[in-house]
């Protein structure tokens, strides 16, 4: 059984972590001109943040297990495995975004369904695995992961603004953020 202040403790890294990678792109438009030493340090960083996230999670949901029936676990793998894949697809379509400088804008893939399709497949993710345990802490946690990457995600879209544009704002138009129409 997970205590309410370790569940604020995760939660309050996961809320300060993922704060440092929205500055980071409040900040970069910049990025391009760093080495490619800098660059690769800095994704370093970014992916440390996000996997210590994902680890403590894990921790969180394996401490906070309260078994559900059949039906609910099979939901919660089929609505992680959903969320992997998203992730798996913006990853594939964004390719090489971050390490060649062609400066242009991704719309093609998952990026034609939702702008930020990896946020939305660690939503669904985190979600499914809340709804897999049995987990309230999980859901809750969730929520506030749903919330923060919306604000990473208007972060990130200011930068986007600012490097493409009218481009980029009639994507914004066409194009949902985080969850598709159906």
């Amino acid at each position: 059984m997970i205590s309410y202040l370790e569940f604020i403790l995760i939660t309050s890294y996961m809320v300060l972590t993922y704060h440092i990678i929205a500055l980071k792109y409040k900040k970069s438009r910049i990025f391009p001109y760093f080495s490619r030493i800098s660059r690769i340090f800095l994704v370093s960083i970014h992916a440390f943040i996000v996997i210590t996230n994902i680890l403590l999670y894990f921790w969180l949901i394996s401490k906070d297990f309260n078994p559900v029936s059949v039906v609910f676990s099979a939901l919660g793998i089929i609505l992680f495995t959903a969320g992997l894949f998203i992730i798996y697809w913006g990853s594939y379509s964004l390719r090489k975004a971050v390490f060649v400088p062609e400066n242009k804008l991704v719309t093609m893939g998952a990026f034609a369904r939702v702008r930020h399709p990896m946020y939305l497949g660690g939503i669904i993710g985190a979600f499914g695995l809340a709804l897999f345990a049995g987990s309230l802490l999980g859901f809750i946690y969730s929520f506030i992961l749903a919330l923060v990457l919306s604000y990473i995600a208007d972060s990130e879209e200011e930068d986007l603004r600012a490097r493409f544009g009218q481009e980029y704002v009639e994507y914004q138009m066409k194009v949902p953020k985080l969850f598709p129409r159906i």
